[in-house]
């Protein structure tokens, strides 16, 4: 089963149908092939004004093997950093909170560019990764590709760091970024209620465990 976000919907890929109530899926629907799911992703594009929605795809067995074939695919890794007062950095950017995060370079792991993208976002060093977290996976259009069906996936490796430093931040305003924030465990929901829905998901399960 696969799990990728599209603007505030939740897309859940497999090629059997084994749901229960609790995972709150609004519409099941079939895709038998890669034109069926990019007739699905513009469908869902020109509805962005109705809200979000999570649609279950029942996909045909040979559409895991060449799906990604047809989609741009990007790695990415980025931070969830705590201190040592127990409070949690976030980003503002484009009007939504966000976490620090950017494309992996070339000959660079995915802790180490989760680190320094930390660093060139917020200015923070005296950074040490804690543990793995989830990954998330979400689909948008790149206008860098001459394609009608420009779709690319990114996938984002997040890891839980430790800053043990003296918690100055410095936004990158030249990545668009308008605010560093600390937020306390009891105003994260401010954070929350206005960040993207894949982020949203992994961060609540993360703070439900």
């Amino acid at each position: 089963m696969y799990e990728v976000f599209l603007n505030e919907y939740q897309l859940v890929l497999a090629t059997e149908i084994n749901i229960s109530s609790k995972d709150n899926i609004d519409k099941i629907i079939d895709i038998q092939n890669v034109a069926d799911f990019f007739a699905l992703l513009s469908a869902i594009e020109k509805n962005h004004d109705a809200g979000a929605g999570s649609i279950f795809c029942r996909i045909s067995p040979e559409l895991p093997a060449i799906l990604p074939d047809n989609l741009r695919q990007i790695q990415a890794a980025g931070g969830l950093v705590t201190d040592r007062s127990g409070r949690f950095l976030f980003i503002r950017r484009w009007g939504r909170w966000d976490l620090p995060k950017g494309a992996v370079e070339k000959n660079e792991s995915s802790t180490q560019a989760a680190i320094r993208e930390v660093w060139e976002e917020c200015g923070l060093d005296q950074l040490e990764i804690v543990k793995e977290l989830p990954d998330t996976f979400h689909l948008y259009r790149s206008r860098h590709i001459r394609s009608a069906n420009n779709w690319v996936l990114k996938k984002t490796s997040w890891f839980e760091m430790f800053h043990d430093g003296n918690g100055h931040t410095s936004p990158q305003v030249e990545e668009d970024i308008a605010e560093c924030k600390w937020f306390e465990k009891s105003e994260l929901e401010e954070a929350l209620s206005s960040t993207y829905a894949g982020l949203r998901k992994m961060l609540r399960s993360y703070f439900a465990g």
